[in-house]
Parts: structure tokens; sequence; C-alpha cells
């Protein structure tokens, strides 16, 4: 097995490499040129007079990588050709260059080979936490001229999913059928023989494409000097990088979740990103608001967790989703990403989007208020969906919400945090139901209903002896009495009281939660509590982030700016880039912050959780 060396990607096309810049290896690690949701090329792999080649200099950028590539010799043996290699991230694949030097003082002939495949993989089927499986399909393989052209459909019922592949090349390589490919994969080989005068070089290039020409995403401008901060240039590179066109609907773009499995708009994730980078990239955050307001569901279906006025979970494009073998091609499992919805809108600087957002912001409060729960439950409740997601929130595994003897909460579960964001919809649909939309009826039902939710929230929340609020409300009625970094998120909404919100903090800084890089997701004094959990005691940059915005609100600027500085700390020894992840251990057991293996990387609330760190210390330098 070859892991995965190298990712560029940019406007929703990811490339995944060796250190070479090959496609080979396991699937589990993803390894491929993925474009519009599917795995377009499986297989690249250069070799040079029959030799692989190993990495003798090399330059990363986000959507771009550049190395020098030499042939493995016996020491002091001198090499008499260099290979230089940029492969590139193109709006619709890759452009892969391959430039041969030959340093003999002699002519020489060299044999360039390159063996090319596709599988059109679905990466639902990659994925080794969800590995679904594909049968059956059509597949079509074309070569004319300079070029080789891969088609793929498959259909279930009605429903036909088919994608395409387009492979150019420069030169006139010698062309053959790829014998040794896997079933679901068509390939062909190609081998060029260049003849290099002493000193002379040579340059041969492959170009990959797919589906229809898309324009180039331009970047946003941040609005002071991105030079302030490593952590935060790099997560600025990073969002802009992952800003692509929205599924279905090309000229909206929207900010992907992260990379490599969440290519695609997430409602939830999107949001958070955007409102803790909006400040910093003006605009990012409209895009995906456009993008939620169109796919905010308008009937029921079981399957897809679909209630009126719900905003979407997850979009996708893939095979699998669009034949209906998965829920995903538009998924409403969540809790939360409505409520977040209605409160990105009136943060949205644009009065032409609010006013436009209207009808859905309207449809997403009688969400709430009807099948979200909060009229007949007194909260907003989630049921776990057997066929998708069992949590449903952020903590969206299956044992995030535990009681403290370890038993999965069941039923009905109304989520602390959710009941921040609800309140804070409550308050900002009034909002804009006064300032914009010109209903002061409306806003004055909405602040009675947002100051009773403040109180029952209160009532029924708090765990007895602790001064902090419970994780959740479990379908029985009974408290989740463990203490989660959930409640932090009740800082950022503000629907506590500033006595409260300073008890919360004060339990947030405590041993049992702050490692020194950032806050645990679960206290290490629980049951469940594990440093290398998904959940249940790792620290998540963004969750992180979003409780020291949430203290610097209440006024709390030393607790919030201890909890951003560890946070960056721990950016830089991830090289700058914060990952989804990373393991709860305390800071002074291990010199370094400890990696959660396969945590996605990078990830757009991650990359905003370090941009929001340092717009944070900066704003509260002083203070």
């Amino acid at each position: 097995m070859t892991d995965v060396a190298s990712t560029i990607f940019r406007a929703g096309v990811m490339l995944r490499t060796t250190s070479t810049g090959d496609v080979v290896g396991n699937s589990d690690g993803a390894p491929g040129l993925f474009v519009n949701d599917f795995r377009a090329l499986s297989l690249l792999v250069l070799t040079v007079d029959g030799n692989a080649l190993h990495v003798a200099s090399e330059d990363d950028r986000t959507s771009s990588r550049r190395v020098v590539l030499t042939p493995t010799l016996p020491r002091n043996t001198p090499a008499t050709i260099v290979v230089e290699r940029v492969q590139t991230i193109t709006p619709n694949g890759l452009h892969d260059e391959i430039t041969v030097h030959n340093l003999a003082k002699r002519a020489l002939s060299v044999r360039v080979h390159i063996d090319l495949a596709t599988d059109f993989a679905d990466p639902m089927t990659l994925r080794s936490d969800r590995q679904r499986e594909r049968r059956g399909g059509k597949r079509a393989t074309t070569v004319q001229g300079n070029a080789v052209h891969f088609e793929y459909q498959r259909s279930s019922g009605e429903k036909t999913f088919e994608a395409d592949v387009a492979i150019r090349w420069t030169g006139n390589p010698q062309i053959e059928k790829l014998s040794a490919t896997p079933a679901d994969a068509s390939g062909i080989a190609l081998h060029w023989q260049l003849g290099l005068a002493a000193g002379a070089t040579e340059t041969i290039a492959l170009s990959v494409r797919s589906g229809n020409a898309r324009e180039p995403i331009g970047s946003i401008t941040p609005t002071w000097d991105p030079t302030s901060s490593s952590v935060r240039q790099r997560g600025i590179d990073d969002l802009n990088a992952l800003r692509m066109p929205c599924p279905g609907q090309p000229k909206t773009v929207i900010l992907a979740a992260g990379i490599p499995w969440f290519l695609t708009l997430f409602g939830r994730d999107s949001i958070i990103a955007s409102l803790l980078s909006d400040a910093d990239l003006p605009g990012i955050l409209d895009g995906n608001l456009r993008a939620l307001m169109s796919t905010q569901a308008h009937e029921t279906d079981e399957v897809r967790v679909a209630q009126p006025g719900k905003i979407l979970h997850e979009l996708r494009e893939s095979e699998l989703s669009v034949l209906g073998e998965v829920p995903y091609a538009r998924y409403f499992g969540s809790a939360d990403a409505t409520p977040l919805f209605v409160s990105a809108v009136a943060a949205s600087n644009s009065p032409e989007l609010q006013r436009d957002a209207e009808t859905a912001v309207r449809a997403a409060v009688a969400w709430m208020q009807g099948d979200g729960g909060l009229h007949q439950h007194g909260f907003v409740r989630y049921v776990s969906d057997p066929n998708g997601l069992i949590s449903q929130g952020w903590k969206d595994s299956f044992d995030a919400v535990a009681h403290s003897d370890g038993t999965i909460a069941i039923g009905a579960i109304a989520l602390c945090e959710v009941q921040g964001y609800a309140w804070r919809a409550l308050v900002d649909a009034a909002r804009l139901a006064r300032d914009v939309w010109g209903d002061p009826v409306w806003a004055e039902q909405l602040e009675r209903e947002a100051e009773t939710l403040k109180r029952r929230f209160r009532e029924h929340f708090w765990i007895k002896g602790e001064s902090f609020p419970a994780l959740a409300i479990d379908g029985d009625g009974q408290r989740v009495e463990v203490v989660a970094s959930n409640a932090g998120h009740l800082l950022f909404s503000g629907i506590l009281t500033h006595e409260e919100a300073t008890l919360v903090a004060a339990r947030l800084l405590a041993a049992d939660m702050f490692t020194g890089w950032g806050i645990r997701t679960l206290s290490a004094t629980a049951r469940q509590y594990n440093p290398l959990s998904y959940h249940n005691g790792s620290v998540w940059p963004h969750d992180t982030a979003l409780i020291a915005v949430g203290m610097s609100n209440y006024g709390l600027h030393e607790s919030a700016r201890q909890v951003a500085q560890g946070l960056l700390d721990a950016g830089r020894a991830f090289d700058d880039r914060l990952p989804e992840l990373f393991g709860g251990f305390d800071r002074e057991q291990f010199q370094r912050p400890v990696a959660y293996d396969r945590a996605a990387r990078p990830q757009a609330w991650s990359a905003a959780a370090g941009i929001a760190a340092s717009r944070l210390l900066r704003d509260t330098e002083g203070a």
C-alpha cells in the first residue's frame, strides 16, 4: 500500500498523489484526481527508462505542485537525466507537465512511460468508514489522435448517472491498451521515445478534463494584512481554494467543507466556516446562503430526513447519490443547519440577499417551531436516522451523545448548542422582520418566543452542582449530564446571562477541558473520554474558535486570548494548516499536538478557526 503524500485542490477539483506525483496505492487513502464528485483518474504512473523516480526537490502550493525527480543510482554514480514535474489544478481537471533534462555530455535516447486509468469511483465507495458498493455500469474508451475519451453510464430505475473524462497529450507517443487495470477501470499506456542532444530538454504534457467547461473562480482579497499570522495566511489560501461551483448551480460559488471527503456544500460546515471568516474574507458567506435557499426542503421525505423549511445538511452529485442508493443527493439530517442559516442571513452584509431570503427565513423559523419541535417539546430536537446520521448535531458520530454511564442517548434529542442557535435565530429573525421586511408584529412575537426559550433553557439544562449546562436532553426528558464543549457554543450564540457565561467559560478552561492547545470535546474525567476519539475527548479547532469568539463577545477577553493563542500555537505545529481535529492530550504531556489519523486537512471550518483566532488576538490587544 502507498500512502497519499500530497494533495492539491481548487474550485472543487482535487488531486491526491504520492510524493512523486503518481496516483497509485490503496483506495482508503483516496488517491486520484477527483472532479464533479467522482474519481476521474485512478491510476497515473510515470517511469523513465523503465525506472521509478524519487523526489530530489519539491515545492507544494495549494493548487499546484512542482517536483524534481531523479533516478535511483548507486552512491557516487552521477545521474544523466533529471525530470521536472509540474502538476496544476485546472477548472475542470489537471495539467501535468513533465520536462526531461539531459545532463550528459552526449546525446541520449530517453523512454518516458505513463500508465493512466479511470474507474469513475464514487468517493463513498472509497471511504473505509462508510464504504458502499456499486454494480454494473457501461464503459467506453475511444482513442482519437492525441486524446483518449473515457465514458461511463449506469442506470437504476428511471435514474441515470453519466460521466466522462478526456485526456490529451503532446508529442507522438506509442499508445497501448492497459491490460492490468481492475475490472471496474479502463486505461491506456503511453510511451514517448525522446531524442535529447547533450544538455537539451524536452517537455511533454497531459491535460485531463471532465464535464462542461468552467470559468476560473477568483480569490477574495482579505480585509487586512494576511502576513500578520502564518496560520491565518494558510487559512485564507485554503478557503479561497475551497470555494467551488455549487453542484447543480455552477454560477453560484459555495465554500466546500473540506478535503478529501467533503468537497461539496454542507449546510452547517459552510455556514460556520463563513461566519468565522466573513470579516476577513467579505462576501464568502453569501453564495452559501443562496445555495441553501435554493435547496431548502419544501416537502416531507423520510429517506432524506427532509421537512418543509428545513435547511440542507449535505449536497452530492456522485453516482450513488444520483441513483438514490444513498440519501445524500440532498440530505437534511441535521438539527442545527436551519437556525444557523437564519442567523447567517442576518449576518450577511448584502441588503439584497436579506430581502431575497425573507421567504426562506420564514420557512426556516416555521420548521423550528413545528417539525423542529420548539412549540410541541419546548426545544428544537432531532430523531436519529438509522440509514444516515445517528447524531444530528455537529458531533455526528454514533456515540457523540451519551450519558455519564456511557449509555447512548435515544429518542428525540435536544442538544444544548442547538437551543442556543435557535434562540439566536429567533432574535435575528426578529431584527430582520423589523428592520428589513417591515413586519414589527412578527418581530415582537419572535422576541417573546426567544425570551421564553431562554428561560426554559435555564430551567431544564443546567446540571445541579456543576454550574454548567448538560450536553442534551434525551427522549425521556433526562439530562445528558456530561461536561462537553457543546456548551461553549452557547457563548457564541449569546443565550447565556453574563454570570452564566462567566461560569461556563471558567469551566471550559479547567484542566480537564482545556489542553493548552484547545478545548476538549469531552471532559477528561468522563467515562467516554478518549483523547483520540472522534468526538469524545479530541480537540476540534472550529469548536475551540467558536468558544473563544463567544468568550470575547461576553467581554471575557483574557480567557478568549488564552484559548485563541493556544489554537494558533497548535496551527503552527501542524505546518500552519489546522486539521479537522487532533488529539486531546495535555500540552505538557507532549511537545507537539498529536495528530488524529485521517483527519480532513484542510477543512473549511478549521481553516476559518485560525483566521478567527488571529482576528480575535488583533481586536482584543490591550483589552
